[in-house]
Formats: structure tokens, C-alpha cells, sequence
């Protein structure tokens, strides 16, 4: 961990106050983390993994079940990525112990009985957006979270290419609702109403933007033309690592004669070593039957891509040179404000990057 960059640059001048979670890499708070792909690991596979820090070992059993163990096997530590997988449980490729995905030692072939320290972490999964997700306990009873108004299962996805951030992904989150940056960084002139909503588990908050598109430029009057005279976006995020955007919200085409289908992606974050920041974009269309309903679906999905990228350098040259210390936020930045604290309510999870 790049340890000079969080803690010695600048601080008897500009020192960086130390939240509870909030831009934190001591901690990891708890939350589903994007891992890979679920085709990635097929049936009877196991890999190896550096979660937040964390080394831990995936495998799909043979009823296409996922685990997730701690790496390290209990006897000499041989790292379980290695292992083979046998029905619904994980073999080490040292000594041949056997564990089940609670982690619990159900072999040693030397012997018959089983030490009773003979047992590894084990960690809850989920599958879905077609992503393979770990969260820091075996006991969270919440999903990811899902698009407002639409279940997961009616959505199709397409997977993005991963890239990283210098910064910590809390920061990097902020992107999508800071008003502010639309026009100094993208000269966007639109004026936007906010609404804040905090859902009642405390894992998920909605930032709702919506304004009128301008005339005073050819490119807004040409927007205005298509799009209509207004323009909204809004951001789910979920358990402050993952976050669901909608776009093209009650947008009318051409005088209000077509309404425009949303377009929606995620943003999936992990926090790497040396202040790194992993994301992961996962672009998603609502499941549409046909071969009309496949070329609409292609089409939506080339826009979500076209849409984020026209907007990833310019907010690359913001993070790549960025030390976040918000000491002096504005009304206009309540998004931010209110974002913060909610992070910071989140619960810590048994995972650390560094002691804290």
C-alpha cells in the first residue's frame, strides 16, 4: 500500500481527516463484491482470489453452486485455489484435507479424526447481473440490490472491461452525483432538481438529478430537438460499493412522439492494495424476446457503452490526480454530503487492509 500517499503527503498543510469507513483503506466495509463473471468459473473449478485484501478461494460444486472459503488451508497453509474439487466441497493439493463450504474439515486422509481447530472462513455468494458476488460474512440475509421498479431476472447484461482507479472507490462513487462536474468538467449546462431518498435498511440510497436541457449552444438546441426539453438520471447504491445508474429517464423523442427506453449499468467497486480502486462496468437492457427484441437490446447496450465512455477519460484525469479531503462542501454538494454519511453507517465487515 502506497502508505506516503495517504498519510505523509502534504499533512502538516492539508491534512486528510480519518473517517470511520468513508475513504478508508484500513477498512472494508460490509457489501457485495464484484468477483468475476460467473462464466468464468465453471462447474467443478476452483480459483483463487484477492478480495479487499482478503485471499479467498471460489469453486462450483457439481449442483453449479458457488463457495467461498478463506485461501488458506488450516494444516500447513497451502493456498486452496490449487485444490481439486470433489462434489460439493474442496480437497487441498498438499496433504488431501477436505473441506465443505462451511468451511469445516471433513477428511484427513492420514488419520481418522479430525483436529477440531480444522476449519477455514466461510463467506455468503450470489450470482447474478451473470457476475459471481462475495459478501464479508456467511450471514447477510440482503441481495444485491435490484433496478427500481425491475427485477434482475428481466434484465440481459453484457460485461465491460475492467479498469482501475487511483483513488478509493467511496471517492470514485461520487461521480455520478456531483452536480457541479457536468458543466466545469463536461461543460453539460444543465441545471438539475436533486431528490435524496435513504432506504429504510440503511444498505441503499437513491440520488435522483433531473433538469432542462438548454438552448444557448447549437449542441444543446440540437439535444433539446431530440431529447426533449428535460433530461433526469438517478443512482442506486448499494451497501456503498456498487452502483446502479439509470439514464435517459421520461425522455420523449422528437416533440414528445416516442418515449426513449432508460438505459441502465453498473458500476461494480473493490478496493485493491497500493490505493487502487478495481471497476467494473456491467451494461443492462431489459430482456426483450425476438430477433427485433435482440437488435433493440444491442442497440440499447451500444448506446449505455457510448454514453459512459464519451465520459470516462475526462473523469479519469480528475481521479488519477486527486488526494479527496472535502473540507469545504457546498449546498450544492448535499449529495455528497449526505452520500458520505451513509457511508459511514455502513458496518465495518471482519476484513482489513491494514490494521486499524
Amino acid at each position: 500500500m502506497q502508505t506516503d500517499f495517504l498519510e505523509f503527503r502534504n499533512q502538516n498543510t492539508q491534512p486528510i481527516p480519518q473517517m470511520q469507513i468513508f475513504n478508508n483503506f484500513g477498512v472494508v466495509a460490509e457489501g457485495w463484491y464484484f468477483v468475476c463473471p460467473s462464466e468464468d468459473l465453471p462447474s467443478g473449478k476452483a480459483k483463487g482470489f484477492e478480495i479487499c485484501g482478503q485471499e479467498l478461494v471460489l469453486f462450483r460444486g457439481a449442483d453449479k453452486k458457488v463457495r467461498a472459503l478463506d485461501a488458506y488451508c488450516p494444516h500447513m497453509g497451502t493456498h486452496l485455489g490449487v485444490g481439486k474439487v470433489e462434489g460439493n466441497q474442496i480437497r487441498c493439493f498438499f496433504h488431501h484435507w477436505r473441506f465443505n463450504e462451511d468451511g469445516e474439515c471433513t477428511d484427513v486422509p492420514c488419520q481418522k479424526m479430525i483436529p477440531t481447530k480444522a476449519k477455514v472462513n466461510h463467506y455468503r455468494t450470489l450470482e447474478k447481473y451473470d457476475s459471481i458476488w462475495v459478501f464479508p460474512n456467511s450471514q447477510e440475509n440482503q441481495d444485491l440490490a435490484d433496478f427500481p421498479n425491475l427485477p434482475s431476472a428481466q434484465w440481459t447484461s453484457v460485461m465491460g472491461k475492467s479498469y482501475t482507479r487511483s483513488c478509493h472507490h467511496h471517492v470514485t462513487m461520487i461521480n455520478g452525483i456531483d452536480p457541479q462536474h457536468l458543466k466545469t468538467v463536461h461543460r453539460l449546462n444543465i441545471e438539475m432538481a436533486l431528490e435524496i431518498a435513504e432506504k429504510k435498511n440503511g444498505r441503499q440510497i437513491d440520488i435522483s438529478l433531473t433538469g432542462t436541457v438548454p438552448k444557448t449552444t447549437w449542441k444543446e438546441k440540437l439535444a433539446q430537438l431530440i431529447l426533449g426539453p428535460r433530461y433526469g438520471y438517478s443512482m442506486r447504491y448499494d451497501h456503498a460499493n456498487n452502483g446502479l445508474l439509470t439514464l435517459m429517464q421520461n425522455v420523449y423523442l422528437f416533440g414528445g412522439k416516442f418515449k426513449f427506453p432508460t438505459l441502465h449499468m453498473i458500476f461494480a467497486y473493490r478496493p485493491l492494495s497500493g490505493g487502487q480502486t478495481l471497476v467494473q462496468p456491467i451494461y443492462l437492457t431489459q430482456k426483450r424476446p425476438g430477433i427485433r427484441g435482440f437488435f433493440i437490446n444491442r442497440l440499447l447496450i451500444f448506446l449505455t457503452q457510448r454514453a459512459f465512455f464519451a465520459l470516462q477519460g475526462e473523469d479519469g484525469m480528475v481521479y488519477e490526480n486527486m488526494r479527496f479531503f472535502p473540507q469545504n462542501l457546498l449546498e450544492i454538494d448535499r449529495p455528497i454530503t449526505e452520500y458520505i454519511q451513509y457511508v459511514n453507517k455502513i458496518p465495518k465487515s471482519v476484513w482489513r487492509l491494514q490494521r486499524t
